[in-house]
């Protein structure tokens, strides 16, 4: 079976998402990623896509190119939505980063939850958080609980300084609306 639509949906969004805060920041936003590179393996099911026998280099490579302004930085960046930051989903997103790190260890996660650990958040810092190079195994501190593990992932602009401004900083929490709805998307079929 083809990736299920909503699933599509929501990465194509929170890619756009992404891509255009990091823009208003400064910053050059290139997409990448098998999927951008090769949109028709959207619609292959699981064995079709595995008959293409694709480098693993290349089925693991993030999903955005990002760079400032004066191109002295650069940073490969995958973005990650889940509905909710909890045991399962930072156990499955730190297996995926894991595999994903093997090929590409100095790439970034930003990850993109619908459902904050604050009751009615409204700030992007309830909703967006980066999982920095070596940070992984942070997903899975069985001495943390997922909300302290959340709370101890730096925030986008520790990463992006550019997103340091105050504009940019209610630019982000604009979105946030769009993430809580992001977790209404259910295939019907």
């Amino acid at each position: 079976m083809p990736i299920q639509f909503t699933n599509v949906a929501k990465a194509q969004i929170t890619q756009a998402l992404l891509s255009a805060l990091l823009e208003r920041g400064g910053y050059r936003v290139t997409r990448l990623g098998i999927e951008e590179l090769f949109g028709e393996i959207k619609y292959l099911d699981l064995p079709e896509y595995m008959a293409l026998n694709l480098p693993l280099k290349l089925r693991y490579l993030p999903d955005l190119l990002v760079a400032d302004l004066e191109m002295k930085n650069a940073y490969l960046v995958e973005v990650k939505f889940r509905r909710s930051f909890d045991e399962i989903s930072a156990s499955l997103l730190h297996e995926k980063l894991k595999e994903q790190r093997e090929h590409w260890p100095e790439s970034y996660a930003v990850i993109m939850i619908a459902e904050s650990f604050v009751p009615e958040g409204k700030f992007h810092q309830d909703y967006i958080r980066v999982v920095s190079p070596g940070q992984t195994d942070m997903l899975v501190n069985a001495n943390l609980s997922p909300e302290k593990r959340w709370e101890d992932l730096p925030q986008i602009y520790h990463v992006f300084k550019n997103l340091w401004e105050t504009s940019l900083l209610y630019a982000a929490d604009s979105i946030t609306p769009a993430l809580r709805d992001l977790a209404k998307l259910q295939d019907r079929l």
